[in-house]
C-alpha cells in the first residue's frame, strides 16, 4: 500500500483547516465571489473571528492527529491513563501527536498558516510545498488514511467556519468545497504546483480531481469520505445542503 511521510500529513491537513475554516467564514459574509479571494476582504471577514481559531483547530485536528500516530485501541488507552478533569484540548492534541517532534511540527505549522491568515489568505501551494516543517524518524501514513482524514478535516472545518460566522447559513457553497479539496489533495499527494496540462474543458471536473488524486483509486476514496462526512455534517453540525439555493 502507498504511503506518505507524516510529517506531509501533518501539514496538508493543518493548512486545509486554516483554508476551510476560514472560507466558511468568508462564504458567509462576502457573497462577491471576486473579493472573497482579497486579502483585505477576507481580513475584514476575519475580524471578530481570529480568537475561535485556536479552539475550533484543536477540535478539529484531534481526531486525524490520532489516527495517524495510534491505533484506536492506543489513543483509548492513552485517553484512559490521561487525567481528563485537568487536560485542555491543547493537552490532548499534544497527546495526539504522541512524539515532541511531531507536535513541534504541527505547532510551527500553525504558527505560518495564522500569521498568513492574519494577512489574508493561506500559504500558496508552491510556497507551502517548498517551506512546509519537515523531519524525520516520525513514520508514514498510508495513502488511503491520509486522503480520508484530510477530507474529512476540509470538510469539518468549512461547516464549522459556516456556524461560527454565524449568519444563519446552514448550507455549503459546492463550489468551495471542490476547490478546498483540490487544494487539500494538492498538497497532500504532490511535491510541487499540480499542472492541468493534458485535460481540456471537455474532459469535466472528474478528470481534474483524477490528476489531482493521481490514481481512480484515490478519487473513488475521496468521493466515499465526502459522502461518508456529510452525513456527519448534517447530524452533526446543522448542514441541511450540499447546495447554496437551498438556503
Amino acid at each position: 500500500m502507498d504511503k506518505i511521510d507524516k510529517y506531509k500529513v501533518v501539514a496538508a491537513l493543518v493548512r486545509s483547516f486554516f483554508e476551510a475554516f476560514s472560507s466558511g467564514i468568508v462564504d458567509c459574509h462576502i457573497k462577491t465571489e471576486a473579493d472573497r479571494f482579497r486579502p483585505l476582504s477576507v481580513k475584514k471577514a476575519m475580524l471578530n473571528h481570529y480568537e475561535a481559531v485556536g479552539e475550533v483547530f484543536n477540535d478539529t485536528l484531534f481526531y486525524p492527529l490520532s489516527c495517524i500516530n495510534y491505533t484506536m485501541d492506543e489513543i483509548e488507552g492513552e485517553l484512559r491513563k490521561a487525567d481528563m478533569r485537568h487536560a485542555t484540548m491543547t493537552d490532548l492534541v499534544k497527546l495526539a501527536c504522541r512524539s515532541d517532534a511531531v507536535y513541534a511540527a504541527m505547532v510551527a505549522e500553525y504558527k505560518r498558516n495564522f500569521m498568513a491568515l492574519l494577512g489574508g489568505r493561506v500559504p500558496a501551494i508552491a510556497d507551502h510545498l517548498r517551506l512546509y516543517t519537515r523531519g524525520e524518524g516520525a513514520g508514514s501514513v498510508d495513502t488511503d488514511t491520509a486522503i480520508s482524514l484530510t477530507v474529512r478535516t476540509v470538510m469539518l472545518a468549512y461547516a464549522r467556519g459556516i456556524r461560527q460566522a454565524g449568519t444563519g447559513k446552514a448550507s455549503l457553497h459546492q463550489a468551495t468545497v471542490f476547490r478546498l479539496l483540490l487544494e487539500a489533495m494538492t498538497v497532500l499527494l504532490h511535491d510541487r504546483q499540480m499542472s492541468l496540462t493534458g485535460i481540456d474543458e471537455t474532459d469535466g471536473l472528474d478528470a481534474i480531481f483524477v490528476k489531482a488524486c493521481r490514481s481512480e483509486h484515490n478519487f473513488h476514496v475521496l468521493t466515499r469520505e465526502m459522502d461518508r462526512t456529510y452525513g456527519e455534517l448534517v447530524e452533526s453540525e446543522g448542514i441541511i445542503s450540499q447546495d447554496d439555493k437551498a438556503n
